[in-house]
């Protein structure tokens, strides 16, 4: 190729880009045409913008399986592996916010660690700790995930997760308990994805259950994600107790999703401390004004 004709495309691409369109966002049709010295010219002829959004879910960025706390329908690609670390403070953020920096200097920080591994497209299994702060115990919670449906072909995707969870109590004898959460959501424009489910615990737990309480718990999870370009997204959630044992106010989080090449940052605020499924399911005792900040950071892994 002369260099007349690298120049007119390197020309064509500094004006795109200058635009604001992106490659990712670009199809270009080309041709090939001779020019008066027989020699092929390769020259774009058409470009269009894509559907936007239609990349937002590819490969080039990570397969994100939550809102903020509540689980997605969506499951892992085959053989990669997420790797999530979630913080949630225990002081209100609005309890001396300078010096305790908006509580995650004060102590008593919930902590997660989490591994999710996709056996296959539709099939992901997952192991999860959170600490014990104001509880006795630890958390460890073991679950399989399996997709039957996915939008691009069902027109939803629809998920069934099982598992058990095992309380480790230093000093005592361990407890178990098993749990069930159907979910599902959809995306419409490549931007909005909505989620809704079911979710169920034999052994639900938080820092005011007691020994009194019903041991069982079901609730109704509900998420919104908002992809407002590459790199944002605005989440909201909500999950309410239905039966059983319940805290007294549903849990709400707000937040926002910092999303690149496989890795996913999130800022929330809240009423939840509590990421394991026995805790999501029975509420939370804390009100919308007694809101706590936190984090998750989610890295995905192709093996």
């Amino acid at each position: 190729m002369r260099t007349s004709d690298c120049l007119r495309r390197a020309v064509l691409t500094a004006a795109l880009v200058s635009a604001g369109l992106s490659p990712l966002s670009l199809k270009a049709q080309q041709s090939v045409r001779p020019d008066s010295t027989g020699v092929e010219i390769l020259e774009a002829t058409e470009v269009t913008s894509l559907e936007p959004g239609r990349d937002y879910f590819s490969d080039n960025y990570a397969r994100v399986e939550r809102a903020l706390s509540a689980p997605f329908a969506r499951t892992l690609r085959r053989n990669s592996l997420l790797l999530v670390i979630d913080h949630r403070t225990r002081q209100s953020l609005d309890n001396n916010p300078f010096r305790d920096f908006l509580g995650l200097d004060a102590g008593g920080l919930k902590i997660g660690l989490g591994l999710r591994y996709g056996l296959l497209d539709n099939l992901e299994c997952g192991l999860y700790r959170l600490n014990g702060v104001s509880e006795i115990f630890d958390v460890y919670e073991f679950d399989l995930k399996f997709a039957p449906l996915h939008q691009g072909k069902n027109g939803l995707d629809l998920a069934l997760r099982s598992g058990l969870t095992w309380f480790a109590q230093p000093g005592i004898e361990d407890a178990a308990g098993g749990f069930f959460q159907v979910l599902a959501d959809r995306t419409f424009l490549g931007r909005l994805t909505l989620g809704a489910g079911i979710m169920y615990h034999s052994e639900s737990s938080n820092e005011a259950k007691n020994d009194q309480s019903t041991s069982w718990s079901v609730a109704a999870p509900l998420s919104a994600e908002l992809r407002l370009n590459r790199l944002v997204a605005l989440d909201l959630e909500s999950v309410t107790p239905l039966g059983g044992y319940r805290s007294r106010n549903p849990l709400f989080n707000a937040g926002v999703k910092i999303i690149t090449n496989r890795h996913t940052f999130a800022l929330l605020v809240g009423n939840g401390r509590y990421l394991s499924a026995d805790g999501l399911v029975c509420g939370t005792p804390r009100r919308l004004g007694d809101a706590i900040i936190g984090f998750t950071i989610i890295r995905e892994f192709d093996l």
